[in-house]
């Protein structure tokens, strides 16, 4: 049986109550859960707590759709997964009709640092809660999702445990999923942003990173709000749109490149990724240019058109084939 909260952080990354969710994740992790794969997602910006919460609920139950229904077919499903997903303000207001939302385009680099505070702060506990709750007798995997600033929650979390030398278990491995990254291509390259997560985890960590030349979010907006900011560090591309750098992938002794097409399977037509150590790499545009793909992101082009079948049959067979 699948067991799904959502956890809310404020702007300052404190979790709210913290006592309340102490107590769920110690439930949570207990033998009588049996939870051996904790799920975490984290949204992007410009995301309501109404949006999050309704596109948490398509993606879990779509995901654990795939899994069930792939199960055969995959070398182990999760029996009793704890999903977590994790809100935090992404907006100036949470009110999508309100005089400030007409002005959030303007908030990219306020929500561009809070990610990593929400990362650093509040996920950076609730993996530290999970690590010292979780069983030591019997495997555990961490699948850490992020989609655009989501994904910069994610890391800068990993960041934070690799900075202050925290060592996770033996028997936890991790998985992390990046959605069309927004942050800087080479973000994960030794002595950048996210410098020490491949060094520190490497030997353990699985990591799979879209990318899409359609994604116009990350590969037209970005570029030009780090061109126009004098302060940002890092080079001035995006990773959701043009995939991991030579030094992101040097770093994995294993690296997997696919395509996601209309109508692909990967889940028993494609070989496992195996070790403890890999890197997918999984180029999106090829569905998002799809004349069957009517999918309309306006601007941001087709940086949140992750909601698709295909996508979740790639989950899929990353985490579990």
């Amino acid at each position: 049986m699948a067991h799904y909260i959502t956890i809310p952080i404020n702007a300052n990354g404190v979790i709210d109550p913290d006592e309340q969710i102490d107590d769920i994740i110690s439930k949570a992790m207990s033998p009588t859960f049996g939870t051996q794969d904790v799920f975490l997602y984290s949204h992007g910006w410009w995301t309501s707590a109404d949006a999050a919460l309704k596109e948490y609920n398509v993606a879990t139950t779509d995901f654990i759709f795939s899994l069930r229904g792939n199960a055969a077919k995959l070398a182990s499903v999760p029996p009793s997964p704890f999903l977590i997903g994790v809100h935090w303000p992404s907006m100036l207001d949470d009110d999508p009709n309100s005089l400030e939302d007409k002005a959030e385009v303007l908030s990219f680099y306020t929500m561009e640092k809070r990610a990593d505070d929400i990362g650093e702060e509040g996920v950076y506990a609730i993996l530290r809660l999970l690590a010292s709750a979780a069983p030591t007798d019997k495997p555990v995997r961490f699948n850490l999702f992020g989609h655009s600033f989501g994904c910069k929650v994610v890391c800068s979390a990993l960041e934070k445990l690799a900075e202050n030398g925290i060592t996770l278990p033996a028997n936890i491995s991790l998985n992390v999923i990046l959605l069309q990254a927004a942050f800087c291509t080479d973000a994960l390259d030794a002595g950048n942003e996210y410098g020490n997560v491949l060094p520190t985890f490497g030997s353990r960590l699985r990591l799979m990173i879209s990318h899409s030349d359609k994604d116009d979010a990350v590969g037209k907006a970005f570029p030009l709000a780090h061109t126009m900011n004098f302060f940002a560090k890092g080079s001035k591309t995006g990773l959701g749109a043009t995939g991991p750098t030579a030094a992101t992938k040097a770093a994995f002794p294993s690296t997997q490149s696919l395509s996601v097409a209309w109508g692909s399977s990967f889940v028993g037509t494609v070989p496992a990724a195996t070790g403890k150590s890999t890197l997918v790499i999984a180029d999106l545009t090829p569905i998002h240019s799809d004349p069957r793909n009517k999918f309309d992101g306006g601007l941001s082009g087709h940086h949140s058109d992750i909601f698709l079948p295909e996508i979740y049959d790639l989950m899929s067979w990353f985490l579990f084939a």
